[in-house]
């Protein structure tokens, strides 16, 4: 019994023994081999210029849309898209043949009242001296009557032609007031004959571009239907929108650095306006800027303007270095011994290639920077020795 009991527990020694023995083989088969040649670098604050960027599009100094204010139809249009005109010229006629007969009608009218006025004029300028001939013939005959030297009916009948000739005055001035009314009359039905002849011919409005045409021959022209679009010669101006957020930040000319990407140009432009009502949906603020002549600007283009606002302390890491897992961004942060180890991190804007971590990241963080696609989560890599 005794020698059974000693075999028994010899056997269980052995089994605990290589249990021992597998677990740790076990163990030192999970370890990840060292990865080589994985550059890391320690993360530290750096100087930057604080400033954010707001996108737009480039728009003339000035664009008006032409459009009719009569109605007629179109007989003439002089111009089409991308032709330069000059202020004043004539950009498209309409048929004025209704209008010009409607203009003679109130010219001869005029003329007319004219010369009732003319004779109006006449009448009063007799009347008048009837009256004066009829006031000195009654003061003569005063001194005479007190005398003898007439009789009474005589003076009467003198007295009754001053009578007479003053109601004539005043008739004829009452007919020269109103044959003036009725020049005036007739002379404002001209005037605005001739305004809406003008109507007829529509003129660019300033020296500039036909940017967009839709009036056609034998078109009907009606009062508020665009016809034409000319954009005004001269600088253009980049129009960004910019969020609440940075709204305090921008004043009246204030410098931002402009980037047109499909021209391949960057300019420094002024802020020339600020609207100073936002939209209450996109809670942003339309801010326009004052662009230099360049021979490639044109409107519609796609801008960026780049405003600066002093200098600040942030984390940068380069761009590279930068994982992304769906909607989550993050980088490989690495400890002392040197296991790899996925962080995630809020990014905000760029400087010059390296992107600024707002969290998830402290100074002094060491970082995988290059060779991301050879490593993982858990990974082991080899620290570069200590300086």
């Amino acid at each position: 019994m005794k020698a059974e009991r000693v075999t028994i527990v010899l056997v269980l020694l052995l089994f605990l023994g290589s249990c021992s023995k597998e677990k740790k083989t076990s163990e030192e088969t999970t370890v990840p081999p060292v990865i080589r040649d994985i550059q890391v670098a320690l993360v530290r604050p750096e100087t930057v210029v604080d400033s954010f960027e707001s996108v737009g599009t480039v728009s003339p100094g000035n664009s008006t849309m032409l459009s009719s204010k009569t109605v007629g139809t179109i007989v003439l249009v002089l111009a089409k898209e991308g032709d330069q005109v000059k202020q004043g010229q004539t950009l498209i006629e309409i048929d004025a043949r209704d209008l010009r007969a409607e203009l003679e009608g109130a010219q001869a009218a005029l003329e007319e009242a004219n010369f009732a006025a003319g004779a109006a004029e006449s009448a009063v300028s007799s009347a008048r001296g009837q009256k004066d001939l009829a006031a000195s013939t009654f003061k003569r005959y005063e001194p005479l009557v007190a005398r003898g030297s007439v009789t009474p009916q005589e003076f009467d009948e003198v007295s009754a032609k001053g009578k007479v000739a003053d109601a004539e005055l005043a008739r004829a001035e009452a007919n020269l007031r109103a044959a003036r009314a009725r020049r005036k009359s007739a002379d404002a039905k001209v005037a605005y004959a001739q305004t809406l002849l003008s109507y007829t011919k529509i003129l660019s409005p300033f020296d500039g571009v036909v940017t967009a045409r839709h009036a056609e021959v034998g078109l009907l022209a009606a009062p508020g239907s665009p016809l034409m679009t000319v954009e005004q010669s001269g600088p253009f101006r980049l129009e960004v929108q910019v969020g609440e957020t940075w709204i305090a930040q921008v004043k009246l000319g204030m410098v931002a650095r402009i980037a047109i990407d499909a021209i391949k140009a960057e300019l420094n432009g002024k802020v020339d306006e600020i609207v100073p009502a936002g939209d209450p949906r996109s809670r942003t603020f339309t801010i326009k800027i004052g662009l230099p002549s360049h021979p490639l600007l044109r409107s519609g283009l796609y801008g960026r303007a780049l405003f600066s606002l002093g200098k600040k302390q942030v984390m940068l890491v380069p761009a590279a270095s930068v994982v992304e897992r769906g909607q989550l961004v993050g980088l490989y942060a690495v400890d002392d011994a040197g296991r790899v180890h996925l962080r995630l991190v809020q990014l905000g804007g760029r400087h010059d290639g390296k992107l600024e971590v707002l969290s998830g990241l402290e100074a002094g963080d060491r970082i995988v920077v290059d060779g991301i696609k050879r490593i993982s989560e858990g990974s082991r890599i080899a620290l570069p020795a200590a300086p």
